[in-house]
C-alpha cells in the first residue's frame, strides 16, 4: 500500500500533570519540550542538571529519570510488544536509531544509514553460508544497497496485518504502527468553504513517531492527510469538543484544501495556514492556542511546526497591534477571540491571494 504523508498535527497529551498551563509559557517541561520537537536533545541532560538543590515537582522529577533511563542510561525497554517478533523488531530498530540521533550521538545522514543498515538484515535474514558480520558496522562506511528497505519493511508489516506510516519528519526518519482502523465521515467548515472529509480513526497503536518517543509522551502525534484523508488517533480528542473540532479537523481538513488549490506548498506555508485557520474558529481553547504557538515558535528551525508557529505568532501581533510581537510579559494577554480572529481572517485572506498571484505568474 502505498503511502504518502503530507503533514503532521500536534496536540498535548492529556495528561494534566505535564501539560503546559495556558498562563505559565516557561516551564521546564515546555523547554525540553521545545528541544524534542526540533530533534535535538543534547543540551537537555545540561537543563536537568542545573535544576539546583530547591525541591522539584514531582513532574519535573519524573521526567528527568525518565529521559536520563531512556537517553543516557538507556536501560528503557524499546520493544512495543506487538505480539510479532518482525514487528517488535522493526519499532525497536526506529527507537534505537531516534535515541542515537536525537542525544547526537549520530548525525542525522549517519542515523539515517545505520537504520537502514539495521533493519536490512531484519528483513533479509543472512543465510548460515554468506553472513560475515561486516553488515552490523558497514553503516559507518557506506552501507549495503538498502535503497528499497522501508518499501520492503511496509510489505512485511501489512502481510502480518499491520497498518503503518512510514515518512520523512525532517529531521528525522518517522514510523506509525496500527492494528485497528474505524471510518467516518464530516462536512468541515473552514473560512471560505466548506470541505467533506474521511476520518480513520486508529487504535491499536504500537509506534507514535518520534516525536512522541523524543518528548517522553508530553506532546503526541494526532493526526495527518494521506492522499484525500485525514488520520486520528482514537480517544486522542472528545469528538464533541472544541479542540477536536478546530485543531484537528479544520487544521487539517485546511491541508486538504491547501494540497488541492496550492499543490507543492512548503510543509511550513501548509502549516503556517493551518494554524491560522485554528485562531480564525477558536473560542475556549484559544489561550491554549496562543500560547501553544508562542512557546513552540523558533526562527530558522528544521522544523516546519516550529517555523510556522514562529510565523504565525509575529504576523498575528502585528495585525492586531501594529508593532512587532514582544515575547516579554504576557503578550495575549487580554486579547478577545473576535479580535483574533479577525485578524486571522485577514492573514489567512492575505497569504490566499499571494499564493494566487504566485500561482498566475508561474
Amino acid at each position: 500500500m502505498y503511502k504518502y504523508l503530507l503533514y503532521l498535527g500536534f496536540a498535548l497529551c492529556l495528561d494534566s500533570s505535564l501539560a503546559i498551563a495556558a498562563e505559565n509559557t516557561d516551564t521546564l517541561e515546555d523547554r525540553y519540550i521545545s528541544m524534542a520537537l526540533q530533534g535535538d536533545l543534547r543540551g537537555a541532560a545540561a537543563l536537568f542538571n542545573n535544576l539546583g538543590t530547591d525541591p522539584q515537582p514531582a513532574s519535573v522529577q519524573d521526567l528527568a529519570h525518565r529521559f536520563e533511563s531512556r537517553f543516557l542510561i538507556q536501560n528503557d525497554d524499546l520493544s512495543p510488544a506487538t505480539g510479532d517478533d518482525l514487528a517488535d523488531a522493526i519499532v525497536s530498530t526506529y527507537r534505537m536509531y531516534w535515541i542515537e540521533t536525537l542525544t547526537g550521538r549520530l548525525t542525522p545522514q549517519e542515523g539515517l544509514l545505520f537504520l537502514k543498515s539495521s533493519l536490512h538484515p531484519l528483513l533479509n535474514p543472512p543465510t548460515q553460508e554468506d553472513h560475515t558480520g561486516a553488515l552490523a558496522e558497514s553503516w559507518t562506511v557506506t552501507g549495503p544497497d538498502v535503497s528499497d528497505v522501508f518499501a520492503r519493511m511496509g510489505m512485511a508489516l501489512e502481510n502480518r496485518g499491520f497498518y503503518y506510516l512510514e515518512t520523512k519528519a525532517p529531521p528525522l526518519q518517522d514510523l506509525f504502527l496500527w492494528k485497528r482502523e474505524e471510518n467516518k465521515n464530516y462536512t468541515v467548515r473552514l473560512t471560505d468553504r466548506n470541505r467533506p472529509v474521511r476520518v480513520t480513526f486508529m487504535s491499536e497503536i504500537y509506534s507514535m513517531g518520534w516525536k512522541q518517543f523524543a518528548t517522553l509522551g508530553l506532546v503526541a502525534t494526532t493526526g495527518w492527510v494521506e492522499g484525500d484523508r485525514l488520520y486520528c488517533v482514537n480517544g486522542a480528542y472528545d469528538r464533541l469538543s472544541e479542540e477536536f473540532r478546530v485543531s484537528y479537523l479544520k487544521h487539517e481538513g485546511q491541508h486538504l484544501s491547501d494540497y488541492e488549490r496550492f499543490p507543492g506548498l512548503s510543509s511550513e506555508d501548509l502549516e503556517y495556514r493551518a494554524k491560522l485557520t485554528e485562531l480564525a474558529f477558536a473560542s475556549l481553547t484559544l489561550a491554549v492556542i496562543l500560547n501553544d504557538f508562542t512557546a513552540r515558535g523558533a526562527a530558522n528551525s528544521v522544523s516546519p511546526h516550529a517555523m510556522a508557529n514562529y510565523r504565525v505568532t509575529q504576523d498575528l501581533y502585528q495585525e492586531l497591534y501594529d508593532e512587532p510581537f514582544s515575547a516579554s510579559g504576557e503578550p495575549w494577554k487580554g486579547v478577545s477571540p473576535s479580535a483574533v480572529s479577525a485578524a486571522a481572517r485577514r492573514l489567512l485572506q492575505n497569504d490566499t491571494q499571494r499564493l494566487n498571484t504566485t500561482r498566475l505568474q508561474d
